[in-house]
């Protein structure tokens, strides 16, 4: 696999053996490709750290919904102006590039990409160890599968791979939250008092949940205890380790609710407002 081809993937933890990308030019030297860096002639060839280098490798493409264009596209990396990078140390490489729709339209990304040796290796083992990426005003994320909710959802993923344990679980709440409150006033189940106070959100849920099970059945049981779960996180009652470690189960729960009510022939109507695809 090229290295663009890997930094055209959603990040993953574990390392992945990429094609040498490095080559080093210094005072008409160009390092061969099965160059193997050792000890003894690092101090010959040193890597400094904010040294700029240039990658062999393609284009580096992403999908994005471009507003402009009214769909989602494929923004790509210039291919003549290539890809670039800052050497952090022998194992870290920065990587910053802008990414173009046909229409123009940009999205800023930067990668920090981790060695699992020395990148300088032939075939190195690297893995993405942070991604950041600014959209331009007319750019936004996918939001193909789960419609509004999607862009809440991949941004849950992406604080999860940052480390916010408890920034993702506010995100997987916010869908949670915002999908039961839609059913509820879909149907005609009130979520105030008489005096103009929010009702307990537990209410609300049970009540959307004896008329339509938007709980899947598999966890019914304990499906009340999704939203005290995420709460206790939120509320700081669940330390950051708790929040990281349960994330990717909280998240399955979250999803399943929200695949549970598009298969729901009795919700259809209410479906098409959330701008997503039914069964």
């Amino acid at each position: 696999m090229t290295l663009n081809r890997l930094l055209s993937k959603p990040p993953a933890s574990d390392f992945q053996q990429v094609n040498t990308f490095y080559f080093l030019e210094e005072d008409g030297f160009e390092l061969d490709a099965n160059y193997e860096p050792s000890d003894e002639d690092e101090q010959e060839i040193p890597i400094l750290a904010g040294q700029y280098i240039a990658l062999e490798t393609g284009t580096i493409s992403l999908n994005y919904y471009c507003k402009d264009c009214d769909n989602t596209r494929t923004f790509n990396s210039d291919e003549k102006q290539g890809l670039h990078g800052i050497a952090v140390s022998r194992q870290m490489v920065s990587i910053d590039c802008v990414l173009k729709c046909v229409c123009g339209a940009v999205v800023h990304v930067w990668y920090l990409v981790e060695a699992e040796c020395d990148f300088r290796n032939q075939s190195p083992k690297i893995r993405i160890l942070h991604f950041r990426e600014k959209l331009s005003e007319g750019v936004k994320l996918q939001s193909e599968q789960y419609g509004k909710f999607a862009e809440w959802l991949e941004k849950a993923n992406r604080a999860n791979r940052d480390g916010l344990g408890s920034g993702a679980v506010i995100y997987l709440r916010k869908v949670f939250e915002s999908i039961t409150y839609d059913i509820a006033k879909t149907n005609n189940i009130s979520t105030t008092y008489e005096n103009g106070n929010r009702r307990k959100f537990n209410k609300i849920l049970q009540e959307v949940n004896e008329k339509h099970a938007i709980i899947p059945a598999t966890f019914s049981e304990n499906g009340y205890e999704l939203f005290s779960e995420l709460s206790k996180i939120i509320h700081g009652d669940g330390s950051e380790e708790d929040a990281l470690k349960y994330f990717g189960a909280l998240r399955t729960l979250v999803t399943g609710v929200l695949d549970n009510i598009k298969q729901k022939d009795e919700l259809r109507d209410a479906v098409q407002q959330f701008n997503w695809t039914t069964n």
